[in-house]
């Protein structure tokens, strides 16, 4: 089948289209070019064929039309997801306070020489972009001067494994072009991650230009002779800019406190620039009482309050629950300035990418596989006895790795290729596992060939779930597409294979006492208790060559490490293929610090793959959807002028259950149900009842569906540009007694919660300036062969065909009930739209229409007997693979629509934001049944 988005043979039509667009025509224009100039248009197909050498498009007329019009269809749909999953950069906070910061344009400034710095390890423009963008964005928000007034505090949203260290790297340059003298980096709990990141930093910025970088390692007030803050050169005019990076440790900030503060005419020369990386780790006050702080909290607070020049303080994280839901504006760190949300980089495999973002149109890339019920009880056997067998996901996790392993080989990557095992916080079970691990590699070399069979069949089976062409379909916005690499050819993988099963180790010693590295396999088990050398003169803590030294291998190493918490936050393992995950924690912010899986991998895009276990993945996907949610919060603050200081940003909580927090509860300590929450609803049923019983639910539900629209009191109208009935201004007193009536799955988020919906619109819609509400019974013209009869007129049936991997014995789920241009089944006057359009397109089209505060209720009824379509049914296995709906009735489908309205207060919260208790619930980590918990 041809891939009229990819294939080399369509690059001229598809540049052709690209200039008529930016000639100005629209898609409109160029689909009414088929119908009103079709001869012409043919002509023009032929003479460029002839004439320019262009691919034919078909042999008839008719055969080159349908072609250039899927050539249309495959380019707009690839446009408008492109356009719909990317972010801007958003700034929530008050007007610019030194507007006239702007970007350093000489040559040997410190941001320029950054940012030829990173052009030389390869990055791009187009990458480098949004770290000068937020950079100025920021430093404009900042204050040169602060004396005697409390200092500025913001707060810097990334994403997960994103590049945060180039991110505060270039907002260091920019800062010291503009005066900043001192820059203090508050890194983490753990001190080897210190000096990473000083490492890093100094790598990043300390280049021979206009001004020097001297970086201090734990200052102290007792510093002696040379590197006191009196020795140092903090005047105006000095070309000396000076990096501290502090571990957030009690004697470390006191020590620097106690540094900053030594000499007091140095002090009130200091511009300082305090970045708070990972600001949702230890810097939070979770002390219980009023007026009671942590001790490390309380630190960085006073380090915030020097008599200095200037004082500016900005978290970074990208967990940001606990930042915003444990204090308000005040005395502590709450970002009450401004908060910077970082835009996503087109090359970054974030939430979205993994995990789907179905409003946002972001399908999931498929690299996700099942543990099942079984496996997990093999895996609890294996914590207990290191003899126990190895479960099959776990199996295939290794073979997939091994084979990935190769293909780096195959590629000529000289980089490290890692597999992380993360079961159980339990050191114990690290070496359980991992002695189980050993066993199946050393057999593995014991018998290869049939090692080596399986992983033929492994590679297979995973790897058709992600094929090229689907990397290019569901990421059409990725930056690197044109470099996207294929799977090597299995065979020429085997070589590789063969050596890496030749020896199975830590990492080795040499003679001289430095860390040897061999083609093998390193298999690493990273906890506290392997800190040392082991008797066998090894090491078993996780330790990558040292790119910049003379003996680094010339070849891909592998590794494997097994581990708990200590992989959980800021340790980057490097080039992820293989990820084999149990833990669910209840905490939000710590599970998606756990998903190491995020980030960049440039060259083997097509490798990554990762198995856990359903209920952990449900929690991913509802935490893919709260981050999304904080976002378009933030945009929406932005958009209306709001202050962070007014407003606390929302975080998301399940409706329902107690099983996820946004954070620990002893890190929410003001928070409280958001005043401001249903105004904006935008959803829709997509999981339903089978199995036994589900026909009767099925009947009822169309009846009353039925009852309601017969008994409406105004006609319906037929919709102008939809196969669609419309009932206008219907009560909602009429909308609330069908919803009521219905019965929705217990996992249709929101609607099996109707009632503080109805509750919370009965009293607020006034107030939120809603009027009566449209209704739609939207269908298709090819479902009238056994249409939906409503008093005597008739809606043609929908169909949706089943997701087989989300689906279960009582639940079916469709993934998307709602074609987006149904929303707009109730305008009546001509429109065009994308084939896909945005929220924020339908949102102004029904606000041109005089929709802008008229809720609706879209009603569908499903055709049980719905199959995939030729292109779902062609596509191999996948985790998004398509199969009958098979139920016994139609299933009636529901769809809310609300209007967004501003200053809607109520009390009736799916969010939770800052006061400007929480009932206590369970604190299991963990998998049930894996005996998991513990060290780590």
């Amino acid at each position: 089948m041809k891939n009229f988005l990819i294939d080399p043979e369509f690059d001229p039509y598809r540049a052709h289209i690209e200039k008529q667009l930016r000639e100005g025509k629209t898609w409109a224009d160029l689909r009414a070019q088929v119908e009103q100039t079709f001869d012409a248009l043919d002509s023009w197909f032929v003479s460029q064929q002839l004439f320019s050498s262009w691919p034919s498009l078909g042999s008839t007329p008719q055969e080159r039309c349908d072609t250039w019009v899927a050539l249309l269809d495959a380019k707009e749909d690839a446009e408008t997801r492109m356009t719909f999953a990317k972010r801007p950069l958003v700034v929530v906070g008050r007007e610019e306070t030194e507007p006239g910061i702007n970007v350093p344009e000489a040559e040997h400034s410190s941001w320029q020489l950054y940012r030829q710095h990173l052009l030389g390890q390869g990055w791009d423009g187009d990458a480098i972009a949004p770290i000068e963008e937020s950079s100025l964005k920021i430093l404009k928000r900042l204050k040169k001067k602060t004396a005697g007034i409390q200092a500025v505090r913001g707060m810097v949203v990334g994403h997960v494994q994103s590049g945060k260290t180039a991110s505060i790297a270039g907002l260091s340059a920019m800062a010291a072009d503009h005066g900043w003298n001192l820059v203090v980096v508050l890194s983490g709990t753990l001190e080897n991650l210190r000096l990473q990141t000083l490492r890093r930093l100094v790598k990043d910025l300390n280049h021979s230009g206009n001004l020097h970088w001297e970086a201090i390692n734990q200052p102290t007030g007792g510093s002696h002779h040379g590197q006191r803050s009196q020795d140092k050169h903090f005047r105006a005019g000095s070309t000396s800019r000076y990096l501290v990076v502090c571990l957030k440790n009690p004697t470390r900030l006191d020590n620097l406190l106690d540094w900053i503060t030594k000499d007091k005419a140095s002090l009130s020369q200091m511009r300082i620039l305090i970045i708070d990386d990972e600001a949702d780790q230890a810097s939070i006050n979770t002390a219980a009482g009023e007026n009671v702080r942590t001790t490390i909290n309380q630190a960085i607070i006073r380090l915030t309050q020097v008599d200095a020049l200037a004082v500016n303080y900005v978290g970074y994280t990208a967990t940001p629950a606990a930042n915003f839901l444990n204090e308000g504006p005040g005395e502590g760190l709450y970002p009450q300035d401004f908060i910077l949300s970082l835009q996503q980089s087109e090359n970054h495999f974030g939430p979205p990418q993994i995990f789907g973002a179905p409003d946002r149109g972001i399908e999931p890339l498929g690299i996700v596989s099942p543990i099942s019920p079984s496996d997990l009880s093999t895996i609890a056997d294996l914590h207990d006895d290191p003899s126990a067998g190895i479960p099959g996901s776990l199996a295939d996790a290794l073979r997939w790795f091994v084979c990935s392993a190769a293909a780096f080989r195959v590629y000529g990557i000289a980089k490290p290729v890692s597999m992380l095992v993360h079961t159980s916080q339990r050191q114990q079970h690290h070496k359980n596992v991992a002695e189980g691990v050993t066993r199946l590699l050393r057999a593995a070399c014991a018998d290869q060939a049939n090692f080596i069979a399986a992983c033929r069949r492994t590679w297979d089976e995973v790897g058709v779930k992600l094929s090229r062409d689907d990397f290019l379909d569901r990421f059409p916005s990725y930056g690197w597409l044109d470099n996207l690499r294929d799977y090597p050819d299995f065979n020429a993988m085997i070589p590789h294979i063969e050596e890496l099963l030749s020896e199975v180790s830590a990492i080795q010693l040499n003679e001289e006492g430095t860390m040897a590295y061999h083609r093998g396999i390193h298999l690493c088990i990273d906890n506290c208790a392997n800190n040392g050398i082991s008797d066998e003169n090894e090491i078993r803590r996780l330790f990558y060559p040292d790119p910049d030294a003379k003996d680094y291998p010339q070849f891909s190493t592998a590794f494997i490490v097994v581990g708990g918490s200590t992989l959980a936050r800021g340790l980057t393992i490097e080039n992820l293929v293989s990820t084999y995950f149990l833990r669910a924690s209840v905490l939000g912010d710590s599970l998606m610090q756990m998903g190491r899986w995020f980030g960049y991998r440039k060259g083997y895009e097509l490798l990554p793959r990762i198995w856990m276990p359903q209920q952990t993945r449900e929690k991913f996907e509802f935490l893919t959807m709260a981050e999304e949610d904080l976002r378009d919060d933030l945009k929406r603050f932005m958009d209306g002028g709001a202050d962070p200081s007014e407003f606390g940003p929302r975080v998301r909580t399940h409706p329902r259950a107690s099983w996820l927090r946004p954070t620990a509860r002893n890190r929410m300590g003001h928070a409280e149900p958001a005043a401001y929450d249903f105004s904006g609803v935008n959803r829709q049923t997509t999981i339903f009842h089978a199995g036994d019983g589900s026909d009767v639910i099925h009947r009822r539900n169309r009846s009353a569906a039925t009852f309601f629209l017969e008994s409406l009191k105004n006609e319906p109208t037929s919709a102008l540009q939809r196969s669609a009935l419309v009932w206008r201004g219907v009560t909602f007193d009429a909308i609330a007694s069908l919803l009521s009536q219905l019965k929705f799955h217990p996992n249709a988020q929101f609607f099996s919660e109707i009632a503080p919906f109805l509750e919370w619109y009965q009293q607020k819609a006034a107030a939120a300036g809603y009027i009566d509400w449209n209704v739609v019974a939207a269908g298709t013209a090819s479902g009238m062969d056994r249409p939906w009869w409503i008093n005597g007129k008739s809606v043609g049936l929908v169909t949706r065909s089943r997701l087989v991997e989300a689906s279960s014995n009582d639940a079916v789920s469709i993934g998307v009930l709602r074609d987006p241009l149904d929303l707009l089944a109730d305008v009546e006057k001509e429109y065009q739209v994308p084939k896909q359009p945005t929220n924020e397109n339908i949102s102004e089209l029904r606000a041109s229409a005089e929709l802008s505060r008229t809720p609706q209720l879209l009603l569908y009824l499903i055709d049980k007997d719905s199959q995939p379509n030729e292109a779902q049914l062609r596509k191999p296995p996948t985790d998004r693979t398509r199969a009958p709906l098979d139920v016994a009735e139609d299933i009636l489908g529901v769809s809310l629509f609300l209007p967004g309205a501003a200053n809607v207060k109520g009390s009736y919260a799916t969010h939770l934001t800052v006061r400007m208790p929480l009932a206590l619930v369970n604190d299991d980590d963990d998998i049930p049944g894996t005996g998991i918990g513990g060290d780590n």
